[in-house]
């Protein structure tokens, strides 16, 4: 293969300034699971962080927070009533590992982000956040009366609260659990379907 030797098309090097200056390009430096399921697993959120989804790692922080602040405050009262810290009580693992799972995913979709830049938009339905939209619009206010709710409920102990957790005892605990789980599974046939 013969190589031209006109090189008649190739602009000659110029000082000069009509000549756009570009900068270099640097590459952003990829996320590292291993480190973001380490700072997960030591610290919830944090892993987080380092992802740079602030705002995701403070909510599970807070929520983290909050359950250990109930059961402190539960478990504190005179008349402490057991199947409630126990509820309360499942609720840490359940954050704890969902934080580490979701710390682990989610790296990939911030590293393709990344490296896409602009262009990430037309992946963004690859990658559906359940937490976005908790958080977002009347969800938020749905959830915080739910919660303001359930510490009224806790905190007064009227008679046909602590007679629901005498009666029924551990049962709402995992009710409530079946319930998630169907909702869940319920949500994610009709997702596929489409």
């Amino acid at each position: 293969m013969a190589i031209p030797k006109d090189s008649s098309h190739i602009p000659p090097y110029s000082t000069d300034s009509s000549y756009p200056n570009y900068a270099p390009y640097y590459p952003i430096p990829r996320k590292r699971k291993w480190v973001a399921g380490v700072l997960s697993f030591i610290v919830p959120g944090t892993g987080h962080f380092y992802l740079g989804l602030m705002q995701r790692g403070l909510f599970l922080m807070m929520l983290l927070i909050l359950d250990i602040f109930i059961i402190t405050s539960l478990a504190s009262q005179n008349n402490t009533s057991v199947p409630a810290v126990t509820l309360f009580a499942l609720f840490i693992p359940v954050i704890y590992f969902y934080n580490l799972f979701d710390a682990l995913q989610i790296t990939d979709y911030v590293n393709r982000r990344n490296e896409l830049g602009e262009f990430a938009g037309s992946y963004d339905h690859e990658f559906q956040d359940p937490l976005q939209k908790l958080i977002k619009g009347t969800n938020m206010g749905v959830l915080l009366v739910v919660v303001g709710v359930l510490f009224f409920l806790l905190s007064n102990k009227p008679r046909w609260v602590t007679g629901l957790f005498d009666f029924m005892g551990s049962y709402v605990g995992s009710i409530a659990l079946v319930l998630g789980g169907l909702a869940l599974y319920v949500i994610d046939s009709r997702k596929n379907k489409h």
